[in-house]
């Protein structure tokens, strides 16, 4: 079990930055356990790997238009064997199953002085989603300054009162305006009533 949020020990002193705002900043989030966070970082020798081969570099496979600039980057960096830093937080349903259900996984990607953030596949970090209910998020700057954007972008999310509909099915979660009264056959899952 972690002990502390965004656990890291390999980046570079820059993306050390970025984290190091980051975990400050995850200290408040409500709901959120270190176990729910990670660091990762993606190589140019791991590219290969099945298990981190990003879509852009899969035949036949076009990204939503929102998120080229970010496939862009990342092929380039990959490319100019650069390592590439992603920060994952996942939002939990503790009242699903013993250790709870994730069903919005969110990253935040630093590529040089850019950043990406957006929600992103549960399964393979580095696949952002559609864009249904997270607008994506891109800053460029110094690590200070993508460190502590990036740490509002999960802060701002992680604060949303979040419902689903009774039973869960089909990933039934919605964000719904602080202060809203819970909506009919719905149950609060994060940062509303009781």
């Amino acid at each position: 079990m972690y002990d502390d949020w965004f656990e890291d020990d390999e980046s570079n002193s820059r993306q050390q930055t970025v984290v190091r705002l980051v975990r400050e900043s995850a200290r408040s989030w409500p709901e959120c356990r270190p176990a729910d966070t990670a660091v990762l970082l993606f190589g140019p020798d791991e590219d290969d790997e099945e298990a981190v081969q990003t879509p852009a570099r899969q035949p036949r496979w076009e990204p939503p238009a929102e998120h080229t600039a970010y496939h862009t980057a990342l092929d380039e960096a990959l490319d100019r064997g650069e390592d590439v830093l992603t920060l994952i937080a996942d939002l939990v349903d503790r009242r699903e199953r013993e250790e709870g259900l994730i069903f919005m996984t969110l990253g935040a990607t630093v590529i040089g002085d850019q950043l990406f953030c957006s929600e992103r596949h549960s399964q393979n970090y580095q696949t952002p989603e559609p864009t249904h209910d997270v607008e994506p998020l891109t800053a460029t700057g110094s690590p200070e300054h993508l460190g502590r954007t990036a740490a509002a972008w999960f802060e701002e999310i992680m604060n949303r009162p979040i419902v689903s509909f009774r039973p869960v099915v089909g990933g039934g979660y919605r964000f719904v305006p602080p202060g809203a009264a819970l909506p009919p056959g719905y149950r609060w899952v994060r940062n509303g009533g009781e």
